[in-house]
């Protein structure tokens, strides 16, 4: 089963994150560890993100490696490379945790 994550829903009016409960802490850990990895290196088509797949719940076996890919605008999709677990993160860009680098455009007065 996919865990499909929208990091908004882990954050307050302000984007940060909000008080969570230790298992919800500790997916949100796992999801803006990817995030930041894929923001910062955006152009790349696949990133292996330094992170165990056991670290997204207490009590995972697997120590496989995950890697994660910007499959569309506000969606990073991430899997393991040792077992079936993977998923998606969407309304990612713009939050804390986005590192890309951003492009600033000069307005024309000849528009």
């Amino acid at each position: 089963m996919a865990l499909k994550v929208n990091l908004k829903l882990f954050l307050d009016e302000e984007g940060n994150s909000l008080d969570l409960t230790e298992q919800a802490k500790q997916v949100f850990k796992f999801i803006s560890k990817i995030v930041l990895s894929i923001s910062a290196h955006i152009d790349q088509p696949l990133i292996n993100v330094d992170l165990k797949c056991n670290t997204r719940a207490s009590g995972l076996d697997c120590d496989g490696e995950i890697a994660a890919t910007c499959i569309a605008t506000e969606v990073i999709e991430w899997h393991c490379d040792t077992c079936q677990a993977a998923g998606t993160i969407s309304n990612w860009r713009g939050s804390l945790w986005d590192k890309q680098k951003r492009i600033i455009h000069e307005y024309s007065k000849y528009y």
